[in-house]
């Protein structure tokens, strides 16, 4: 039998209605014969009472990293707890594990931990039981067994690398919305959804302000040739798969928005840099700042290319032309019209590669 992951954000895992939505796509899975890993996020956001932000206000600002780390990690023990019952409940088997039960070891990093390797053992053993088996996301333990959470995404990081280190056939990371938008629906209401997108695009759109899926679990999938899927809880639609060398028309594939942010001389340690043109500077996050940055990814177009899709703006703003993309700071307050005219301007007339999703 091929194994899946699965992936569950919060807001799939914290209500009664989201986790039945969420059972039901298991279902269809084992019904198929595969056998399921299931990983989860803590339960809700902001103001949920097991929510990962919640728990982060119970501790002061200056609070240990391990302190914090150790605490951050209980979200997604309670959800595996719960989610794990609401299978068994369904007359699913399932067994939830923690990251240590299941093996995974980080470099121990507390707040920003990579994953160096799982002991898959104890995940195959319950396989080969029939069971679901339910692991918190997020985060894992350190050669000195101390807790260390991954980071921001990390329950997708944590999917992925599961993925890859079991041999999975492709992960699925389920949210609350249909797929892949070209560009955030906030920004651009009623923007079309694609039915697939090359790994390095999507790496690139993630990198710079595409929050669907976080740019180290696109980064894993790169490293472990897996494809991912995205997919909504709450309905049966097949969403975007994220795949290598996927077979993409030539022209733009999406639009990526990083808000209150702003350009400096590129130093040691940055890991955003706006490059075009022999001139590089780097993009950093400013609280408060009334400048955003829009970048605009593209396949198969060579940088003159790139260059004439981007003539005749309607706004003043700093342009960063490459090979793969076209940058565009801009003050905030342009942002969104800029960002609609450009998603008319460029994805107006689509190539029949990108449909729109019905939901």
């Amino acid at each position: 039998m091929g194994i899946v992951v699965v992936k569950f954000g919060g807001t799939s895992v914290a209500t009664a209605e989201g986790r039945k939505a969420a059972i039901s796509h298991i279902a269809s899975f084992k019904e198929s014969g595969k056998q399921v890993i299931a990983v989860v996020s803590a339960m809700g956001r902001k103001g949920s009472p097991y929510a990962t932000d919640t728990l982060i206000s119970l501790l002061s600002k200056d609070s240990k990293p391990e302190n914090l780390d150790l605490l951050m990690s209980c979200g997604e023990v309670i959800s595996a707890c719960v989610f794990a019952d609401s299978l068994i409940q369904r007359g699913i088997d399932a067994i939830p594990l923690t990251s240590w039960q299941a093996g995974i070891i980080t470099n121990g990093i507390f707040g920003s931990a990579d994953i160096i390797d799982i002991n898959t053992n104890r995940i195959k053993t319950e396989l080969y039981e029939n069971k679901v088996v339910v692991i918190t996301g997020f985060q894992g333990i350190s050669a000195r067994n101390e807790m260390t959470t991954l980071g921001r995404g990390g329950s997708d990081t944590s999917a992925v690398v599961i993925g890859g280190l079991m041999k999975a056939e492709a992960v699925y990371i389920f949210t609350d919305v249909p797929g892949i938008a070209i560009i955030d629906p906030k920004i651009v209401p009623g923007a079309k959804f694609t039915e697939h997108i090359d790994n390095r695009h999507m790496h690139t759109l993630a990198l710079w302000g595409a929050r669907i899926v976080h740019p180290r679990a696109i980064a894993e999938a790169q490293k472990y040739n897996m494809d991912v899927y995205v997919r909504s809880t709450f309905h049966q639609e097949l969403g975007t798969k994220i795949e290598k060398n996927s077979k993409n028309y030539d022209g733009p594939v999406g639009i990526a928005l990083m808000k209150e942010c702003n350009l400096f001389n590129p130093e040691e340690g940055d890991k955003l840099i706006a490059e075009g043109d022999g001139e590089k500077k780097a993009v950093r996050s400013v609280p408060g700042s009334k400048y955003s940055l829009l970048t605009v990814v593209f396949s198969g177009y060579s940088k003159e290319k790139i260059k004439n899709s981007m003539e005749d703006l309607p706004v003043k703003s700093k342009l960063f032309i490459n090979e793969l993309c076209a940058h565009i700071f801009i003050e905030s307050r342009q942002a969104k019209s800029l960002a609609n005219d450009l998603y008319s301007r460029l994805f107006g007339k689509v190539s029949a590669d990108i449909q729109k999703i019905s939901v």
